[in-house]
């Protein structure tokens, strides 16, 4: 905001910040896994106490924060929809202590939640978190984006054994084919067990898998079938042939890179309880987004919600060529959270406020002068909306307008946040509006209108027009020339004739 000109031609400039806009609403999706014991383990107890945190600084800072809650089981359950953390809390949580059983199909969560997450257009992406907790194990798998609906593969009945379409199913095909079919490039045996031992092997070996369902002229892709354990569709047994884990793995993959590539936040939390060790899968899916590493804790997400503009961040105040900054800490003054803070001069273009008893300062104002004259803002502590940072300062008109009218003067060129969060990480810089005053300038004072004088008529110095001595006057025009010829050549030839006499006498 800004002044209107006072009689010195000064103008007071406030900026305050954040407001909603610049500390940006966030969504927060909690995936979890709830059909093994994985679900009762302390990652769980951390994610609750997370989520006391983070609705206890949007309380009090005023934060706009929604939480969702999605289970998974063999479908996607939202058991919350995103919901205010503050105002929803009791609801949120009791979605995170519900439980299911039956089926894992880790993509199907993950479909559940980015539906929820893509539906938000008020929020931007880069604001949208995904917290996934599982122990990595997922057999089922979803079709055409229907969370609702799982799919699975069988083998069948092979040598008395039957895995029913679950998360053992690959065993069936490891235990009665060739091992040593194909290798592996460290020259390990091409084989499941193999594949999970590290990421690099898994995508390797899912890789060939794809392949062959989407190309191979077994149409191995045929086998798929709506899970229920009375329907179906049994494989031949084959080194080739897909098991209904590698389309689920591939299948979460995809769905989970897609979220990546939208721009959302992928968190993954691994706390294994179960027989089956799928941490290196999760491993797998962070390969783009963590360089395959997984969540310990949640403090650097927490900093992502709660300290956006933290100390670091910085406002740029360019004043372009109107105005002057009156280089005045008496016209300078700071309010942050209704506390007002004198300005200290730290030398000539340096301003500090609210010192610290290490001698450092809250807040610092740097001016510099000259053809690209600006203002640096930088916060030494975090802001948040319920807690306004506003900074106010002088400047006065030096290119004043001269023709006549009233001008629109913009007070800056302009004015820009620079956030910087908990982490450190720099965040999406936010344009201030640019204010502006008017400047009168008055027309120039008109004469009133005077009737012009009439000219003064001039003497009459005419000389008397002669006549003859008849009373004629002189003649005008071409007879008057002809005349005038006449005579000039009569008077010649009598000239004329008395020379020629003269000579005749002589």
């Amino acid at each position: 905001m800004a002044t209107e000109l006072d009689e010195n031609l000064e103008t007071k400039v406030t900026l305050s910040f954040p407001g909603k806009r610049e500390a940006e609403p966030a969504d927060v999706v909690f995936v979890l896994d709830k059909s093994g014991a994985s679900a009762q383990k302390d990652i769980y107890n951390q994610a609750k106490s997370f989520l006391e945190e983070v609705k206890t600084k949007a309380q009090t800072d005023g934060l706009d924060i929604k939480v969702g809650v999605v289970l998974f089981n063999k479908v996607g359950n939202i058991q919350q929809p995103l919901t205010d953390v503050v105002t929803g809390y009791d609801n949120i949580l009791t979605a995170m202590n519900s439980s299911l059983s039956s089926g894992t199909n880790m993509d199907a969560g993950l479909l559940a939640a980015k539906s929820m997450l893509d539906a938000d257009a008020a929020v931007k992406a880069e604001n949208k978190h995904v917290i996934l907790i599982s122990d990595g194990a997922t057999y089922l798998y979803c079709k055409n984006g229907d969370y609702t609906k799982p799919y699975s593969r069988s083998f069948g009945i092979v040598n008395g054994a039957d895995k029913e379409g679950g998360i053992w199913e690959y065993q069936l095909r490891e235990y009665n084919t060739d091992n040593a079919w194909k290798k592996f490039s460290d020259g390990s045996n091409f084989i499941f067990s193999q594949a999970m031992t590290s990421p690099k092997k898994l995508g390797e070996y899912l890789a060939y898998y794809r392949a062959q369902y989407d190309n191979s002229d077994r149409n191995w892709a045929q086998y798929d079938y709506e899970y229920k354990r009375e329907a179906r569709n049994p494989i031949p047994v084959d080194v080739t042939a897909p098991c209904n884990i590698d389309v689920a793995f591939w299948s979460t993959d995809d769905t989970f890179q897609s979220m990546v590539n939208a721009g959302y936040d992928m968190n993954v939390y691994y706390k294994n309880a179960a027989d089956f060790d799928g941490q290196v899968f999760l491993q797998y899916l962070t390969r783009k987004s963590n360089e395959s590493k997984l969540d310990t804790d949640f403090n650097k997400l927490k900093a992502k919600l709660i300290d956006k503009i933290a100390a670091g961040s910085t406002v740029e105040d360019f004043i372009g060529n109107n105005f002057d900054f009156v280089n005045d800490a008496s016209k300078i003054s700071l309010n942050v959270a209704g506390e007002d803070l004198a300005p200290e001069k730290i030398d000539e273009t340096t301003y500090g406020f609210g010192k610290r008893a290490d001698g450092t300062y809250r807040f610092t104002l740097k001016y510099t002068a000259g053809e690209n004259e600006k203002l640096v803002f930088t916060l030494n502590e975090a802001a948040v909306p319920a807690k306004p940072v506003v900074l106010t300062y002088s400047e006065v008109l030096v290119n004043k307008p001269t023709e006549a009218g009233t001008h629109s003067l913009k007070v800056n060129e302009s004015a820009t946040l620079y956030p910087v969060d908990g982490n450190g990480d720099k965040g999406t810089a936010s344009d201030f509006p640019v204010p502006t005053v008017t400047y009168t300038v008055a027309a120039p004072e008109q004469k009133p209108e005077q009737k012009p004088e009439e000219p003064t008529k001039p003497a009459d110095t005419k000389k008397p027009v002669k006549t003859d001595k008849k009373g004629n006057l002189p003649k005008t025009g071409d007879s008057a020339l002809a005349a005038t010829v006449a005579a000039l050549a009569l008077g010649s030839a009598i000239c004329a004739a008395g020379v020629h006499l003269n000579c005749r006498r002589s």
